[in-house]
């Protein structure tokens, strides 16, 4: 009975170790900031083509430092603070066709 116990605890925690180390890891200032921002993509028509914009959101209460980019424009990312309380864009394409982008993001505490 003892074997069984300590044979199933130390299967357990090798399995437990093995997915803590190919697991992504999050800084602090990552996971906090995860919980307090949002961000969201938006096209405007121009003419003939659409101008892509992604807002961010911060409600944390310290400034942000992010990389917002598109499905549509993914490379290279563009670089914009936000301060506590306030929301911010930067456009991430000026000519684009696509008339639905997605926005995706990382911010940290800045």
């Amino acid at each position: 009975m003892i074997k069984t116990v300590v044979g199933a605890f130390s299967s357990g925690a090798l399995v437990l170790a093995l997915l803590s180390s190919v697991a992504p890891r999050l800084s602090g200032s990552e996971a906090s900031a995860r919980s307090c921002y949002r961000l969201w993509a938006e096209a405007q028509k121009m003419g003939s083509h659409y101008r892509h914009l992604v807002y961010v959101e911060n409600d944390c209460e310290y400034w942000l430092q992010c990389s917002v980019w598109t499905d549509a424009d993914p490379q290279p990312p563009v670089m914009l603070s936000v301060g506590p309380g306030m929301t911010e864009h930067r456009e991430t394409s000026g000519s684009s066709q696509y008339s639905d982008p997605k926005a995706f993001g990382t911010c940290r505490r800045k």
